[in-house]
């Protein structure tokens, strides 16, 4: 495609911070290749070249600044953070500009998305979370919250849909404090972007008039698109953080009252799920018999893809994290007692959804996929939390295994790290919180012995979980925002807060030992994914619930990896069975 530079281009072409025009091109098509819908879906993918000479210079300017880090020219790479701090300030002059003179453009709105997110991962988290509140702002007094009934093209109601979801994901993702907008109402909201990434062929797919059917009874009637699926599994995330942050301060409900802000949130999640298509889900996009060609084709679907699969397992594993549950659990009377079914829940889901998210890594790394949406580093960084805790805390067998997911986490986080400094930051706690831990473990009196009691650092513990703190330099920073005046009553990371992470109480289980095995299942054997859910069929035709007794055992079982397949349909699939009903399929919808 032979692109001009646009007439302004010379205006702005003195300084020498700037490429030619054909570095600009060639920034295009990294953003194309490696941020478009990974996870913001800002600009319409299919018109996005062919309007480049269009565009107004501070656009074209944050975006050189956001793909710079992914250039393979060896100068850009070993003047990475000047060549990007000229990028920025040059476009942050175009904006301000904007600002104060006007006229304030849609342009203005995503220039301040991109350079919000050059900020987050430059640690200036001050900063990035004034632009996406400033654009936010703009959002709300230009209508742009609104679907509205203006005479527009479809191209330009397209792009506004576009900037208003992209200003809510970053308000979402970064954990950034501001009143969630509620997406259940009857307001107007804008209607999602169109997703231009479509959804393989598979061999197992629904019949079109099956999962019409199915789609009806979801009420779901039209499929959204995947970039729609993200943006709301991102909603569950941001109140699910918000839960986090609250940490273990007192709450007036337990987390199993049907009233508490821990239910309200699981049913959300479980909400989102029966609204999910099936041809979104785990088997029939059958990732892993995609050959690497295939996968990097297709990017701007497999990037909101792997999102929401991460987002949707991370949800339930800081849900439920252990130390968050230790730290609330905490608050309660002395006379209250934890309900033994609420125990073996929480178990469960830990045990289950961490162990997908270290299913996908080990995905990832037999297809060689690029990973450059920064935000599944953090998925891995809080699962990798809950693999650190427990590798000290189960029995000797088993914390071998578990430091060895911590160690795939790691190694995740750090690759990411490679073109994105704040999840390399985000590594260097992980390392550092695992040398707190293992100096304290190794200090105790019977190491051979689980220690209930393990000294944590909350502080470092608070800032991997909390992704603006995981990103945020620290306060001697020069790149500090706030003056003297203001900076002192600002709040810092708790470095200094340490506390007795003492483990929840176990749940009663069977003891494996007394029991016979099943028939024709090794329960010893080794497998990939140990305690994955228990063998879960259910049947509404048959009426039939059949829960295998591995699920109450005390150490997890490991599986086949033809029992894989069934654990994966059965708790993380849509199942289609062969002469199904309608019913039938609708109601083993299943999970992602």
């Amino acid at each position: 495609m032979n692109l001009q530079p646009p007439r302004s281009w010379a205006d702005f072409t003195s300084t020498n911070t700037l490429p030619p025009w054909e570095g600009i091109v060639a920034a295009a098509e990294l953003y194309l290749l490696y941020c478009d819908c990974q996870p913001l879906s800002l600009f319409d993918r299919d018109s996005f070249l062919s309007t480049l000479e269009t565009r107004d210079p501070e656009i074209l300017l944050s975006m050189l600044a956001l793909t710079s880090r992914f250039s393979d020219d060896a100068s850009v790479r070993s003047n990475l953070t000047e060549i990007v701090k000229g990028y920025v300030n040059a476009a942050r002059a175009f904006v301000i500009r904007r600002l104060s003179n006007g006229p304030i453009e849609l342009s203005t709105l995503q220039s301040l998305c991109l350079l919000c997110l050059v900020d987050f991962t430059d640690g200036n988290t001050q900063r990035s979370s004034i632009n996406s509140t400033l654009a936010m702002g703009l959002a709300h007094g230009c209508g742009l919250s609104r679907e509205g009934n203006m005479a527009l093209t479809a191209v330009a109601r397209e792009d506004r849909r576009r900037c208003f979801w992209s200003i809510c994901m970053l308000k979402r993702l970064h954990g950034a404090d501001f009143t969630v907008l509620d997406f259940a109402g009857e307001e107007n909201f804008p209607w999602y972007p169109k997703s231009t990434g479509k959804p393989p062929v598979s061999a197992s797919a629904t019949p079109m008039a099956s999962q019409l059917a199915i789609n009806n009874a979801l009420g779901d009637k039209v499929d959204s698109g995947i970039v729609a699926y993200g943006i709301q599994l991102s909603e569950v995330w941001f109140k699910t953080t918000k839960y986090g942050r609250r940490r273990g301060k007192e709450s007036k409900l337990p987390p199993w009252s049907p009233q508490s802000e821990y239910a309200t949130i699981m049913a959300q999640q479980m909400e989102f799920e029966t609204r999910t298509p099936y041809t979104h889900r785990y088997k029939p996009a059958n990732f892993s018999s995609k050959t690497a060609e295939e996968l990097q084709s297709n990017r701007d679907y497999w990037g909101p893809w792997l999102f929401i699969q991460f987002l949707y397992h991370t949800n339930l594993c800081l849900l439920n994290h252990p130390l968050l549950l230790s730290l609330r659990l905490k608050t309660l009377t002395l006379t209250t007692v934890i309900p033994e079914i609420f125990l073996q829940h929480t178990s469960d889901l830990i045990s289950s959804h961490a162990s997908w998210i270290i299913h996908y890594i080990d995905m990832l790394e037999a297809k060689s996929f690029k990973i450059s949406d920064p935000f599944l580093g953090h998925c891995a960084a809080i699962v990798a939390t809950i693999y650190l805790q427990e590798s000290f805390k189960d029995g000797q067998g088993l914390r071998k295994e578990k430091h060895l997911n911590f160690a795939k986490c790691l190694k995740f986080i750090r690759d990411i790290g490679e073109q994105w400094p704040h999840v390399a930051r985000i590594a260097d706690k992980l390392q550092r919180l695992e040398d707190t831990v293992s100096a304290t473990y190794r200090a105790s009196p019977n190491p051979l012995t689980p220690d209930r009691g393990l000294l944590i650092d909350l502080g470092l513990f608070w800032e991997i979980l909390e992704y603006s703190s995981a990103s945020e330099l620290t306060s001697t920073s020069t790149n500090q925002l706030f003056g003297a005046s203001l900076s002192q009553g600002r709040q810092g990371p708790e470095s200094t807060e340490v506390s007795n992470a003492s483990a929840l109480p176990e749940p009663t289980r069977l003891d494996t030992a007394s029991r016979p095995r099943s028939a024709g299942r090794d329960i010893g054997g080794a497998g990939s994914m140990e305690g994955a859910a228990g063998l879960l069929n259910l049947s509404m035709g048959g009426a039939r619930v059949e829960m295998d007794a591995g699920m109450m055992g005390h150490d997890p079982f490991t599986y086949s990896n033809d029992e894989l397949a069934v654990l994966a349909e059965s708790f993380f699939q849509q199942r289609n069975g062969n002469g199904a009903s309608n019913i039938d399929e609708w109601w083993n919808t299943g999970n992602l």
